[in-house]
């Protein structure tokens, strides 16, 4: 004990570290068992994974298994920072890289917590709180066990672009901002926002001003230029119905300038669709490890224009904190969190102490009540294992040409998708050269879990079980490996 008292701030920063190494560690761990659990999904796992191959071998951004329809995946969605995992497929290629940097990504966004709350607060301890409270947050976990997405990913370059500016470190905040922005087409309104958080509290008026002219200059180019530049119909994929996808904001209208007049014209039902019950326990959720600490502070408002586009959405997927899209808020929360911590309670030493403790413990109760890792009640190690089943699929691999058109039931999808021309079961089914699919349901073992075997398929089940009556009797087709569930079948 007498070590650590004078060696407190080494040992801090030696525990914060192994903290952060073994979360990385475990949630690396858990989206690699996910996967080859046959539990990640063709979208998106497998989208990603195939337009960073198609990028590593010269077909700049190509996808055949977009939802949209799409030949090129900025179509759908601009996000140029993906160019940074090609040198990695150079090396080998496989979707693990895209889950591994997403769980180091998210490990290395809460540093900034880390920082800001011990700067802020004065007290290493209460830095290690936040900390903890932030790796506890069950909105990242669950965004780290859906596939790969880049508002994941972006986490860090958030996290440590308010840092900077907080410090007053501009080329570095510069430096995070462009990346952040660079990671999906509506993220560069967070840089907006961030250029008003400068102009209005920190009172840089003119840093501000250039910062949120430029955010909001590349947004309007990438939504009115370059995303429709991409298209097959010149419109954003997005906001087009189609019978794979629906838009989600069709509602709203088919184009961003329909949308807007939308908005300013009828405030009325936009009022009680933000106001509907599910969408404020949506966000109650987001702020309950904070004990809802997080609404009373300035850097909340950052997160704003994201907000809004999550629950103005008539898929209830983007206000679900079941899925990924809130994980790019959580710096946000937990910077305004501190915030207020500093401002209402540094004062008082036993309120401090007991706000300390009630933090840590509904982050622990999020994480078991909200979370889809081991420690919730629903889940366990055995659901992140690989079976002696889905290992089989190696077998498989070894089977199928490496340039061969497939179509593939979803669930198995991200292993194949460093191919050219791969789709989503049925589709494309009449065409392809090899047709997979597997009659094995990987969730069996739990039927507890949050995503069961329909929704891994992305098919209703009786409509599924008849393809493959119709595959088996298909004159165009021959089945050529039937084992342990597995249905291969080669195009006559």
């Amino acid at each position: 004990m007498e070590f650590i008292k004078k060696n407190k701030k080494y040992f801090y920063i030696i525990f914060v570290s192994l903290l952060i190494t073994a979360y990385v560690f475990i949630f690396s761990f858990l989206s690699f068992g996910r996967h080859d659990s046959l539990k990640s999904y063709l979208n998106d796992l497998g989208a990603y994974d195939q337009l960073v191959w198609n990028t590593a071998h010269g077909n700049f951004f190509e996808i055949t298994t977009s939802m949209f329809g799409e030949k090129n995946f900025f179509a759908g969605h601009f996000s140029p920072v993906l160019i940074l995992f090609v040198p990695f497929y150079l090396i080998f290629a496989t979707p693990k890289w895209l889950l591994f940097f997403q769980a180091l990504a998210v490990g290395l966004s809460a540093v900034p917590i880390f920082l800001l709350a011990r700067e802020k607060l004065k007290s290493q301890a209460l830095g290690l709180v936040f900390l903890v409270s932030y790796l506890l947050y069950p909105v990242l976990h669950n965004g780290l066990l859906y596939d790969f997405h880049e508002v994941v990913f972006a986490t860090v370059f958030a996290s440590w672009a308010f840092y900077f500016l907080e410090k007053g470190r501009d080329r570095w905040f510069i430096f995070f901002s462009v990346l952040l922005a660079m990671s999906q087409e509506h993220l560069s309104l967070l840089v907006l926002m961030m250029g008003a958080y400068l102009f209005f509290v920190k009172k840089r008026r003119r840093f501000g001003l250039i910062v949120s002219a430029c955010s909001l200059f590349y947004f309007l180019l990438v939504i009115f230029w370059l995303m429709p530049l991409f298209s097959s119909n010149e419109n954003l994929a997005l906001l087009q119905n189609n019978s794979t996808y629906p838009s989600r904001y069709a509602w709203l209208g088919s184009s961003p300038a329909g949308i807007i007049q939308k908005i300013i014209s009828d405030p009325m039902s936009i009022m009680i669709v933000l106001l509907s019950p599910e969408r404020m326990r949506y966000l109650f959720l987001l702020v309950l490890p904070v004990f809802s600490l997080a609404f009373f502070a300035w850097p909340i408002l950052i997160i704003l224009p994201l907000v809004f586009i999550n629950i103005l959405s008539s898929n209830s997927m983007t206000f679900d904190i079941t899925f990924y899209h809130s994980a790019i808020l959580a710096p946000f929360v937990y910077f305004s969190s501190i915030f207020v911590f500093k401002k209402w309670l540094l004062g008082i030493k036993s309120i401090k102490t007991i706000f300390a403790v009630l933090i840590l413990i509904f982050s622990f109760i999020s994480a078991v009540m909200f979370g889809l890792t081991p420690l919730s009640p629903r889940y366990s190690l055995a659901d992140f294992t690989p079976s002696a089943h889905s290992e089989k699929i190696k077998e498989i691999k070894n089977i199928l040409p490496p340039d061969a058109s497939l179509s593939v039931q979803h669930n198995l999808g991200p292993h194949f998708t460093e191919r050219q021309n791969v789709f989503r079961f049925p589709v494309g089914a009449d065409k392809s050269q090899y047709i997979l699919l597997d009659r094995i349901d990987p969730f069996k073992d739990n039927p507890g879990q949050v995503f069961s075997f329909p929704y891994a398929l992305q098919m209703d089940l009786t409509e599924w079980k008849d393809s493959i009556e119709n595959a088996k009797k298909s004159a165009d087709y021959r089945l050529i490996y039937d084992s342990d569930g597995y249905l291969l079948f080669q195009k006559r």
